[in-house]
């Protein structure tokens, strides 16, 4: 074995990412980020590659601090989403993260299949392997156009995005990009910012 080449926790990755992905699957924030474009057209994929960096962040560190981990998930929230969480949503989270890292740690899987069992069933918005697919809509003249509008974006799942009853993805298809901010839950506040250029 190549010293340094493999995490000392890389055995438990499959087993945390699963966790990781059922908290964060009933994280309403994270839910109401992507479905409200904060991701921007591919927020479901940024999600999804959230939960693999949480993941690895923390099976690749001997020890994780709960302070840090904030630190990076509020970093990942304002910078991916455009959302800062002030309901400490974050901090419950990480709580639950690092108690089922730190029983997985102790070889206590089968603890943390059952807590998981008694949090009860979710709806799975956001598993790995689910992608949504970028499509330009072919309007025009042929030139590409660096700087798009939402407009001129249609968004297509790939085939493995849809299951039963789901719907993963803030859906643009045949808009003409009209919002109606009437729709927004209540308690969600939307700040836009000034357009990059």
């Amino acid at each position: 074995m190549a010293s340094g080449s493999q995490s000392p926790l890389a055995h438990l990755q499959p087993a945390f990412k699963e966790i990781v992905e059922n908290v964060f699957n009933r994280w309403t924030a994270l839910l109401l980020a992507v479905e409200h474009g904060m991701g921007g057209p591919l927020g479901l994929n940024t999600a999804i590659e959230m939960i693999n960096y949480i993941t690895c962040y923390c099976t690749d560190n001997k020890k994780v601090d709960a302070y840090d981990l904030r630190e990076v998930m509020e970093e990942i929230m304002d910078q991916e989403f455009e959302t800062i969480c002030e309901d400490e949503s974050v901090d419950e989270i990480i709580d639950i993260l690092i108690k089922y890292l730190n029983l997985l740690k102790e070889n206590k899987e089968d603890q943390v299949r059952a807590e998981l069992t008694r949090m009860g069933p979710c709806e799975i918005w956001i598993k790995s392997g689910y992608r949504i697919k970028m499509q330009m809509m072919d309007d025009s003249n042929g030139t590409e156009d660096e700087d798009l509008d939402d407009q001129d974006m249609h968004i297509k799942p790939a085939p493995a995005t849809t299951s039963a009853g789901m719907n993963p993805s803030p859906s643009t298809e045949g808009s003409t990009t009209e919002f109606h901010e009437e729709d927004v839950d209540p308690g969600w506040t939307q700040v836009r910012g000034k357009r990059r250029r």
